[in-house]
């Protein structure tokens, strides 16, 4: 047993040298770009990796804390923030060189995290939590959604309008920058929803864990509707450029990929069965997906091609 596990490691890192890619000893868990060129993916053990060549090669970036990181977001290639458990948010203003850690007034574990400009954020996480900036991130504030369970994902189109999913399928809304909330359901879903994004104030998905759920609105989510995956995997992660072109991915490699706005979903060649925990597209043409062991999955055609950028971890996490 003892040989095997030798074994495993020196090809798991002998394969992180042939990708001009470095180990870590965790699992990456989010991933995002602002271009072609400029990313970041945080993970495990405090684990923030980035590039510059478009994901050709990656570096190690001191977080300075050793938590569970589970999202980042950038607004342009030197302002970005990443949220974990702990209540932990760190922020850059230099595109990770250095890395200062904010006051979140909160120990709970954080799911997501995002910001449409420099200055107004949003995180939410376990047991209802929801914080607020508007000086990015210097004071953190905890406006109330009025709901009490996990809260998995949030995303805003500007500083007013926001939504955020969570357990049992709840879908919260607000058109004055987490003010207020309001609830909207699809009506038919009771699902362990994972992921949300909007292309617009108008133009939104989400995904979720029971069979393949795929959720869109055309007017803010004043109604949802369910559109077809074309299968049953449990769905983590969902990102649109625009109002047609998007991509889903989850567990068992699944990627799925639309350019009419999900009308029809079809299904791309990951490569991979392992578990897809995040996906980023800056464009139409180039993404990135992250598997929960780690690797870093790229695309420059769409997702017509992938290809592994960085192996694995030795010790990955579950899919969460």
């Amino acid at each position: 047993m003892r040989r095997l596990l030798v074994a495993v490691i020196v090809v798991s890192a002998l394969f992180a040298v042939a990708c001009g890619s470095e180990t870590t000893t965790g699992s990456v868990q989010a991933v995002t770009f602002t271009d072609a060129t400029h990313g970041w993916a945080v993970g495990a053990s405090g684990t923030i990796l980035a590039t510059t060549d478009g994901g050709a090669t990656w570096s190690k970036q001191s977080s300075g804390v050793s938590d569970y990181l589970s999202a980042v977001t950038f607004t342009d290639a030197t302002h970005g923030w990443v949220a974990g458990s702990l209540g932990t948010i760190l922020a850059t203003t230099d595109g990770g060189g250095a890395w200062r850690k904010q006051t979140s007034g909160t120990t709970a574990t954080l799911s997501a995290v995002t910001f449409p400009d420099a200055t107004h954020g949003w995180v939410v996480g376990a047991n209802g939590t929801s914080l607020a900036t508007t000086d990015g991130g210097a004071h953190w504030s905890a406006p109330t959604t009025g709901y009490g369970a996990t809260l998995n994902a949030v995303t805003f189109t500007d500083a007013t309008h926001g939504w955020v999913v969570g357990m049992s399928g709840v879908i919260l809304a607000t058109t004055d920058g987490g003010a207020t909330w309001r609830e909207q359901r699809s009506g038919s879903v009771v699902d362990y929803l994972k992921a949300v994004t909007f292309s617009d104030a108008t133009h939104g998905w989400v995904v979720g864990a029971s069979g393949g759920t795929i959720l869109a609105t055309t007017n803010g989510g004043a109604t949802w509707r369910k559109q077809s995956s074309g299968g049953s995997d449990y769905l983590s992660a969902v990102t649109f450029t625009d109002a047609t072109h998007g991509w889903v991915v989850g567990a068992n490699g699944t990627i799925l990929a639309t350019t009419d706005g999900g009308a029809t979903w079809r299904k791309q060649t990951s490569g991979t069965t392992a578990n897809l925990s995040a996906v980023t597209f800056p464009d139409a043409t180039h993404g990135w997906v992250v598997e929960d062991n780690g690797t870093i999955l790229a695309t420059t055609d769409g997702g017509a091609t992938w290809s592994v950028q960085r192996s694995g971890s030795v010790v990955g996490d579950p899919l969460q």
